[in-house]
């Protein structure tokens, strides 16, 4: 008989998070296990549903607050074998709805580094803060993304050092590998990600601004502070340079045509956005944030930058811009790490050896 197994997300609207349990419904063994996403709410996503083998359920709910008794009585009904869940507010919720009903594996996935959010803390965060302390107790197991994240989170929420695993992202093949640079001397750089203050737009725009006229920027994603953005590009007077393609589906296609990736984040858990980036061979600038050490190789498939250090910043992404990068073995390294399979398998792993 197939043990039947939820992944519990908010949106299929394209986080990093969500894409993750997106990507491993489709990578857990169909013949073991009945795979079933649980969404609150569906609308406007950027990922399919219509994957052979995976059931989705929209809650329709929207809210992590109103969606207790539909999760309740769908767990109650469904028994599941297993229960994922990832991102502050959906742990809080699954943690307790499973006081009330019991789930034999319940196994919530830690999606940043508490240290490093801190810096962006208020009130609000300060009270998600408060509560996932408490949440993560009723826990199995915690994956973290990395063993930095490991360590913050079993020093910030003073848990059991047998609660916490360290499991990274998986990566989804694809056919798609880098080309060769255009031969007429622009360089085309690009950033995917959520316009918030802790990714670093407004540094890497200064940063921008410093570069040649021969650089171009494409920024992928949307967010709170969009209008923010825009209105600095029209100050640094680089409406010319600098292309918003909103949120996009073809991530990897985008990537292909384009030189450089740029990472300007003071936080991070373990970038997808670099993964899809070495996926395709593509190398990447990024200052030292969490998960990036365990990516990027200097030189190899790009450069890590000390947080502040603007100048070797720019001086990085000059130099990545003109380096003849094998983008082949960028491309195989990055999927011996983190392919699908493997990380799939040591998640199946995880819930048969509680």
């Amino acid at each position: 008989m197939k043990k039947k197994v939820f992944f519990i997300i908010t949106s299929l609207q394209g986080g990093g998070s969500e894409r993750v349990f997106w990507l491993l419904s489709q990578g857990f063994n169909k013949e073991l296990y009945n795979v079933c996403v649980i969404i609150l709410d569906s609308s406007n996503g950027c990922f399919s549903t219509e994957i052979t083998g995976v059931k989705f359920i929209d809650l329709g709910t929207v809210r992590a607050s109103r969606s207790f008794w539909k999760l309740y009585k769908l767990i109650k009904n469904e028994k599941p074998f297993a229960v994922f869940s990832t991102t502050d507010h959906i742990n809080m919720l699954v943690s307790f709805v499973s006081i009330f009903v019991k789930i034999p594996n319940l196994i919530a996935r830690a999606s940043n580094n508490p240290h490093q959010m801190k810096q962006f803390e208020g009130l609000k965060t300060r009270f998600w803060r408060l509560f996932t302390r408490v949440s993560y107790k009723n826990y199995d197991r915690i994956v973290c993304q990395t063993d930095e994240m490991k360590k913050s989170v079993l020093a910030e929420y003073n848990l059991n050092p047998n609660q916490l695993v360290v499991i990274h992202n998986p990566l989804i093949y694809s056919d798609l590998v880098k080309g060769e640079r255009s031969l007429n001397g622009q360089k085309k750089l690009l950033i995917i990600a959520r316009m918030s203050k802790e990714k670093g737009f407004e540094r890497l725009l200064d940063i921008f601004s410093q570069l040649p006229e021969t650089y171009t920027l494409s920024i992928a994603g949307d967010g709170v502070l969009k209008n923010k953005i825009v209105e600095q590009v029209n100050v640094l007077n680089l409406q010319s340079r600098v292309t918003f393609l909103g949120n996009v589906n073809n991530v990897t296609s985008i990537i292909c045509k384009h030189d450089v990736l740029l990472l300007g984040s003071f936080t991070e858990g373990f970038p997808n956005v670099v993964l899809e980036s070495l996926s395709v061979g593509l190398p990447v600038v990024s200052f030292r944030v969490g998960g990036i050490s365990d990516l990027i190789k200097d030189g190899f498939n790009g450069y890590i930058i000390e947080q502040g250090d603007l100048k070797d910043f720019k001086n990085q992404i000059i130099t990545a811009c003109n380096k003849p990068w094998d983008f082949s073995a960028i491309k195989n390294d990055v999927y011996n790490k983190y392919a699908l399979d493997k990380v799939a398998a040591e998640y199946e792993y995880l819930i048969n050896n509680i």
